[in-house]
């Protein structure tokens, strides 16, 4: 899967082009809420026809089958996933240089409290007993993590070539969905805030060599900037 970009108006395409992806984004967008609201087992065309607010025939001329459907709607669903990271994307990618961990963190954790994760989760615990939707959502779930590697390998370039970087990726990806997953059956509010302020020191400890040298680089180009002000005033 190639690293999720805001979606936006394609100048080139005819309005029937348009038209034609927002329906099926639409279709997709209805299936991601009705696997929300009842279940995926409980989740049929028809619901998802009436969801999204067109008929069946054009649904089929999109989708001709359920199956292609779920594969469509399962590739949707992560693409979304990543797009709401990159919603904070903005925020971390202008501190990079800096290794704002902090807001990686919480920008991740903020995509796993969305209903996205919930349809996410819901799929997995599907999948393990029904083996068509295994053969569509186990390589989706590895496409979607070496996505998300990519991803935090472009946001944060300094930590990526840590020795730590590859555990500490895993670590924060295994710790916050198994969280996230459980916030449903249990009351896991404290606990939450206690483990990303754990999860927070931890990376920060495993990359204080990487962060060091940031710092201290970052230190020297301020200065330098702060230099060349200093000999070269603004005109009045």
């Amino acid at each position: 899967m190639a690293r999720a970009r805001r979606r936006s108006a394609d100048p080139a395409k005819t309005w029937q082009q348009t038209k034609s992806e927002n329906t099926r984004n639409g279709i997709l967008d209805a299936a991601i809420r009705c696997f929300y609201e009842f279940g995926y087992n409980d989740t049929t065309t028809e619901k998802i026809a009436t969801e999204a607010g067109v008929s069946r025939g054009a649904m089929l001329h999109h989708f001709p089958s359920r199956a292609e459907l779920i594969r469509a709607a399962v590739g949707y669903l992560n693409q979304r996933r990543l797009e709401l990271f990159l919603v904070e994307e903005d925020v971390v990618q202008s501190n990079a240089v800096h290794s704002r961990i902090e807001e990686g963190i919480d920008a991740y954790w903020a995509q796993l409290n969305t209903r996205y994760f919930v349809v996410f989760h819901e799929l997995q615990v599907a999948s393990r007993t029904d083996h068509d939707l295994a053969e569509v959502l186990i390589p989706a779930i590895q496409a979607f993590d070496a996505s998300w590697f990519e991803l935090v390998k472009e946001v944060f370039p300094d930590l990526a070539q840590s020795e730590a970087f590859i555990r500490a990726n895993t670590l924060t990806l295994y710790l916050l969905e198994g969280l996230a997953a459980n916030q449903h059956t249990r009351d896991t509010k404290r606990v939450a805030e206690s483990l990303l302020t754990w999860l927070k020191g931890e990376l920060r400890r495993a990359f204080a060599d990487v962060l060091t040298t940031t710092n201290r680089a970052s230190a020297k180009h301020l200065a330098a900037g702060k230099t060349k002000r200093t000999r070269h005033p603004a005109k009045k």
